[in-house]
């Protein structure tokens, strides 16, 4: 199964251990399920990083190295703007549409309120977990 993992649930996942977006990352990590992402994902999660977080460089070049292992890194050719509330978000389904992913988990509201878009499920990370069954 192929998974766009939102930059807000790679931050959870990165710097709050121990909750539902680390589980789903720990599936990507144990190759579970396929990870795609883009580089304009990676840049915002060490934007978000670097800059919310106060992380410095090295730890960030570890994160992003860690993810590129795991992942399928896509280019999007194609510009969506289906989300004009928050722009940004967008980037999530280009990187979903290039990497013709099957799943899309955030905790972004004005994606979740799609449900789904161009036949690729939009899920929180506590539904995604639920749906494949994995312990909470």
């Amino acid at each position: 199964m192929k998974v766009v993992l939102d930059t807000n649930v790679l931050v959870s996942a990165l710097v709050f251990p121990g909750g539902l977006p680390e589980q789903v990352y720990g599936l990507a990590l144990e190759g579970e399920i396929d990870l795609v992402t883009s580089s304009p994902l990676l840049i915002e999660l060490a934007r978000v990083l670097a800059v919310k977080f106060g992380w410095a460089r090295s730890r960030i070049d570890r994160a992003l190295t860690q993810a590129l292992r795991v992942a399928e890194l896509v280019e999007p050719t194609a510009t969506i703007n289906e989300v004009r509330a928050d722009p940004a978000d967008n980037r999530v389904l280009e990187a979903a549409a290039e990497g013709k992913a099957d799943v899309i988990v955030s905790g972004d509201r004005h994606l979740l309120r799609l449900k789904a878009w161009r036949s690729i499920s939009i899920e929180s990370p506590a539904a995604f977990i639920a749906r494949l069954g994995e312990p909470a």
